[in-house]
């Protein structure tokens, strides 16, 4: 009877002793520079006619359309005819902090194509203003990222 309540009192022990804590999902994830995530305020910043689009939901969803659709027709055609096929498979990752008063700041762009990142970064520092995002009724620097199909965006830059 040893032989087996001794292990298995064991492994208890070991499983207890080991278990994590449960995460709390309500702290607020504050990143070193003060942003706080875009997917986790109260009140995140909308691009300019997407305020009053219904849920928060279709807001959001308002915002990252209206973020492509905003790169697509200022992308310089040049630039877009000139950019390889073989590039036009990736992807191309945005981050940009909204600060207090609704302004772009830190732009980054990730991408294999040079080119098109410095296009990129380019027009993202053109956004018009955003709302000013909130939580719990104080403005914050809120982080925002997007992801963009390279492919899509250059084939609607040459049409555009």
């Amino acid at each position: 009877m040893k032989k087996i309540i001794i292990p298995a009192l064991f492994c208890l022990i070991v499983q207890f002793g080991f278990s994590q804590k449960a995460t709390d999902t309500s702290t607020l994830k504050v990143s070193p520079n003060g942003t706080i995530n875009f997917a986790v305020m109260d009140n995140a910043p909308q691009f300019s006619g997407c305020e009053n689009t219904g849920t928060i939901k279709q807001q959001n969803k308002c915002t990252s359309e209206k973020i492509e659709a905003f790169i697509q027709q200022a992308f310089n055609k040049d630039v877009a005819r000139s950019i390889s096929n073989n590039s036009a498979n990736n992807s191309v990752y945005i981050r940009f902090i909204v600060n207090t008063q609704g302004a772009i700041e830190n732009v980054g762009v990730r991408t294999n194509n040079t080119a098109m990142k410095k296009e990129v970064e380019r027009i993202v520092k053109t956004l018009p203003s955003f709302s000013r995002g909130t939580y719990q009724g104080t403005p914050v620097n809120v982080s925002y990222a997007v992801m963009l199909q390279a492919d899509r965006l250059l084939r609607n830059a040459v049409k555009n």
